[in-house]
This record gives C-alpha cells, sequence and structure tokens, in this order.
C-alpha cells in the first residue's frame, strides 16, 4: 500500500538537505515527485514503486539519493552558463576586428639545409635529446591483434558461368544497356499567339532561334535552351510533337496553360543500344561477384559453427572452405583512436572503420570476436592477443626514432642559424612585400594555411623565422591594421551565438568539471540508464 505524497516526499527530502550543496528545497521536491517510475496509477508518489524500482535496478536508497544530488547540482551548476546567449557588443566588435586584421610584412623564403650536412651527433647528445621531450614517445593504452577479412573474391574461383546464364542475364537486365534518345530543343513562351507567330517570321529571315529570342523578348540563352531532354522529361502534350520532328524544325505555336510555345530541335542524339557481346564481360563480372557473395553467406555459417566447435582463427584461416589459405594480418599496437605505433616509426593513422576499432577494444584478451561487416562485402574475424598499458618506451627500443627525430629539428635549427646569418648582413633587403588578411589562404603564390595563422602569431616588429612546408621563412610585420567593414546585426547575431555555444562548451563545462571533481559529483551513467530501463 502507497504511502502519502507528501509524507515520504518530506522524509527523502530530510535525507538529501543534510547531503547536498546549497541545493533549494523546491529543485529536491520536483525533481523526486516527477519521476514517473515512482508514481503509482493515479499519478500520486508510491513508497511501494519507489522501492520496487530501485529494487529493480539494484539500488540502495543511498545509492540512488547520492546519484540524486549528483544530477540536480549539476544542473543548478551549468544553468546560469545555459541561459548567458547574449554578449555585449564590445566584445562582438573585438571578435570582428580580429577576423579582419591585415598585416603588411617583409619576406624571404630559404630552403632547408641537407641533412648531409648535418654532423653525427655522440651517442649523449640523441639519449639527451630522448631525455628532454620522453614525454613525445609516451604509448597510450594499445592492443596486439591478429585478423583474417573475408571476401566475396575468396571464393570466385570455384564460381562457373555458363554461356546461357550470361544470355539470360542480358536480356533480363536489357533495359540498363538502352541509352534513351536525347534531344537539346530550344523554346520561348509568350501570351499572345501573335506574338508567336511573329517569332516564327522572324526566323525566316534569321535563323537563329536564341538571337532572334533575345531581340524580341530580351530572353537569354540560359531562358532559351531547354537542354538534352528524354522524351519523358517533357510534358505529355509536347512530347510526341518534339520526339517525331526533324532536326531543325520548328514546332509551333502550341497552345498551353502557360500561353504559346514555339520550340525548335537543335540536336538529336539517337537511341543506343549495347549488344551482348560488347557488355558479356560487364555481365559476367557481375554474376561473379553476385554469386560469390551468396557463396561468402553460406561460408560464414560454416565459420560460426566452426568457432562454436571451438577452432580457432590460425585453424579458420588455413581451412579447406576457402580457396587457398586467407592472409593472416596482424596489428601490434593499436590505441582506442585507431592510431598504429612502433618502435621503429612515427606512429600512423590505421583508417580502419569505427565498427573494427570497436570489435578490438571490446572483446575479451585471448579472446575471438564475433564475425564483423567492416566494410561492403567484407567480414572480419579478429583475436585480441594481448593488451599494454600506457608506456613510454626504453630508449634502447626507440633509439632510431629517437635520432630521426633529433636530425628533423636538427635540420630546422641550423637553417634559421643560416638565415639568421644572412640577416645581419648589412647588405640584406627583403625580397618581397605584401599585405595579408587573417583569413587569406596564400602569402603571394604560396598556398600555406598555417604559416599565415604563424604570421599573425608574432608578436611586435622584431624579425620571426617560421618553419613550414619544408622551408624557412623569414618574416618581419610592418604594420596591423583593421580593414573597413559595416557592421551589420546579422553578423553580430551570428557570431554571438557562435560565441555563446563555444563559451558555454569550453568555459563552462571546465568550470563545471571543476567544481564536480572538488564536490564529488560523479555521474554514474551505467547506473542511471539501468534505473530507467527498469522502469520501462
Amino acid at each position: 500500500m502507497g504511502y502519502k505524497s507528501g509524507e515520504s516526499i518530506a522524509r527523502l527530502i530530510s535525507k538529501l538537505t543534510n547531503t547536498f550543496i546549497l541545493l533549494p528545497l523546491s529543485i529536491i521536491t520536483k525533481t523526486i515527485s516527477q519521476e514517473n517510475s515512482f508514481k503509482d496509477p493515479l499519478g500520486k508518489f508510491s513508497k511501494t514503486k519507489f522501492v520496487q524500482s530501485l529494487k529493480n535496478a539494484g539500488l540502495s536508497e543511498e545509492k540512488y539519493l547520492s546519484m540524486l544530488k549528483t544530477e540536480v547540482n549539476l544542473k543548478q551548476i551549468s544553468t546560469p552558463f545555459e541561459a548567458n546567449d547574449h554578449y555585449n557588443e564590445k566584445i562582438i566588435k573585438k571578435i570582428i576586428d580580429w577576423q579582419n586584421e591585415i598585416r603588411t610584412v617583409n619576406y624571404d623564403v630559404f630552403e632547408l639545409i641537407d641533412k648531409n650536412n648535418i654532423q653525427k651527433p655522440s651517442e649523449t647528445i640523441i639519449k639527451d635529446f630522448f631525455e628532454r621531450n620522453k614525454n613525445k614517445y609516451k604509448i597510450p593504452q594499445t592492443r596486439k591483434v591478429q585478423f583474417i577479412e573475408i571476401k566475396p573474391s575468396d571464393f570466385q574461383k570455384n564460381v562457373k558461368i555458363t554461356e546461357e546464364q550470361l544470355k539470360d542475364k542480358y536480356n533480363t537486365d536489357k533495359s540498363n544497356y538502352i541509352i534513351e534518345e536525347k534531344r537539346e530543343i530550344l523554346q520561348i513562351t509568350t501570351q499572345n499567339e501573335n506574338d508567336a507567330k511573329k517569332f516564327i517570321s522572324a526566323l525566316k529571315n534569321n535563323k537563329d532561334f536564341e538571337e532572334v529570342g533575345k531581340k524580341l523578348f530580351k530572353l537569354s540563352k540560359n531562358d532559351i535552351n531547354l537542354g538534352l531532354l528524354k522524351k519523358d522529361d517533357l510534358l505529355s502534350t509536347d512530347s510526341d510533337k518534339l520526339f517525331s520532328a526533324k532536326l531543325n524544325e520548328i514546332i509551333g505555336p502550341l497552345k498551353s496553360d502557360f500561353g504559346y510555345k514555339v520550340f525548335k530541335i537543335k540536336k538529336i542524339i539517337p537511341k543506343t543500344e549495347k549488344k551482348y557481346l560488347e557488355v558479356k564481360k560487364e555481365i559476367k563480372d557481375k554474376l561473379i561477384y553476385d554469386l560469390s557473395v551468396e557463396t561468402l553467406f553460406e561460408k560464414l555459417d560454416t565459420i560460426e559453427d566452426m568457432i562454436a566447435e571451438g577452432s580457432n582463427i590460425i585453424e579458420i584461416s588455413s581451412s579447406n572452405i576457402f580457396d587457398q589459405k586467407l592472409p593472416l594480418k596482424k596489428i601490434d599496437k593499436i590505441s582506442k583512436n585507431g592510431m598504429i605505433y612502433s618502435f621503429n616509426e612515427k606512429e600512423k593513422f590505421s583508417n580502419l572503420p569505427s565498427v573494427f576499432l570497436k570489435e578490438i577494444w571490446k572483446t575479451d584478451i585471448n579472446d575471438t570476436s564475433e564475425i564483423f561487416n567492416s566494410k561492403k562485402d567484407t567480414y572480419v574475424l579478429l583475436n585480441v592477443l594481448e593488451e599494454n598499458p600506457e608506456n613510454i618506451p626504453p630508449y634502447e627500443k626507440i633509439n632510431k626514432l629517437v635520432y630521426d627525430d633529433w636530425l628533423e629539428d636538427e635540420i630546422i635549427i641550423k637553417s634559421k642559424e643560416n638565415a639568421e646569418k644572412l640577416m645581419l648582413n648589412k647588405n640584406f633587403k627583403f625580397t618581397n612585400n605584401v599585405s595579408i588578411k587573417r583569413n587569406s589562404k596564400k602569402l603571394n603564390k604560396i598556398e600555406d594555411a598555417y604559416l599565415i595563422n604563424r604570421i599573425f602569431d608574432i608578436k611586435g616588429n622584431d624579425i620571426s623565422y617560421i618553419n613550414s612546408k619544408n622551408k624557412v621563412f623569414v618574416i618581419k610585420v610592418l604594420k596591423s591594421r583593421i580593414d573597413n567593414y559595416e557592421f551589420k546585426k546579422d553578423l553580430y547575431d551570428q557570431i554571438n551565438l557562435s560565441f555563446s555555444k563555444s563559451y558555454f562548451n569550453d568555459f563552462a563545462n571546465y568550470y563545471i568539471n571543476h567544481l564536480s571533481s572538488k564536490h564529488n559529483l560523479k555521474r554514474n551513467y551505467e547506473e542511471l540508464e539501468k534505473l530507467l530501463k527498469s522502469s520501462e
């Protein structure tokens, strides 16, 4: 039997107010009373429903109160930020000024020096470089996996196609090999029949349909030329007449709901039909592929049975269900975001689809995944061999990689030093002078957005040396100004909205996370979801 709504909620509130940080009583009451899973058929709070809902979700009363505390407090903290959607016009104007900044610069470009001109360093220098840049070589949590890809091509050798099958397929799909007749059609429309007749008369003296249309009706070529059309593209009232007419024939005037129309057939592309021998190979390839896909799905069922019987991925890859043994592919170190790490070369992106990465990280260690579709008609079975915690490999394992990084840095350092020496020459004069806007994509003919951004990061008028696209750019900012622009309300509103969203996502979330950490307001999404599902 349910308790009275007021009594039960009051008891809960008593517990909550002893633990919450400045939480209004009205907020607590509203949150509990509006929870549908705690209501009886009459819509009143029910102690029985409350206890049962928590029991179904595997939650104690204390744990629920803790979760409620977290959610309500986070809501209270974030509300001021969510509501703050308007900023001072001066702030927005500063942003627009920043977007419209123009800088006038002198610059020169120097090639990087050849790596062969770099003196080979001692082991001590490389080890010191490693120690100073250790975090650069940190490898996040990774997994080692092996997998096989199962594709239609794995079964094509055993697919046999007869001549009869090919001809049957051709006849079935014959419409696909027919290209309908197309006609380029010119048209003018006028509300007056006499004007249409005058137009046709004028064509006798000047056969250029488009020129006469421009002269009499002030129509452009785009207004007159309907383009290449199939018969079905036209109105049924016009199609038969226009597709039975001869090349360059004038048709009309034809009366319609829109006025009187006059047409000319400017070009005819006849109907064509690809013969069987022309498309035989195309049909055969398509049939082989389709039948291979059918075989693939049959074999997937067989593979599922083999997994159920205890076969491992190596046994499956070499089984006789395939035309030949499938290659067993391996990735030694792949992270959750799809980066592949190595001791000998820089990390690279795997380009694996998200479903592939998901399967790698949801499959247990030393276990085999379910068969999954990674891309069109390609299925994958993978085995997770091991998991590696986040670590910085010892120098001995990555010394080649460290040396390559040192050499890359040293080339840039020495190249900049050479450029600096040239700058000290009293006779040196910059070769190039240009004014660029912040949103420019090029520095004269050099397309380099990164370089433009770096130029606008320069503070003061000192000479700066920027490395970009295997070159050293020597830049001196001469002056900076704001381009002329009109401050429009729609632009203000647009930037204001964008700035508001950015502000909430960045600053507000940081602030909320800081308070959440300080007051232990960590959401438990799994248990919240469990509670919601149990009450459905």
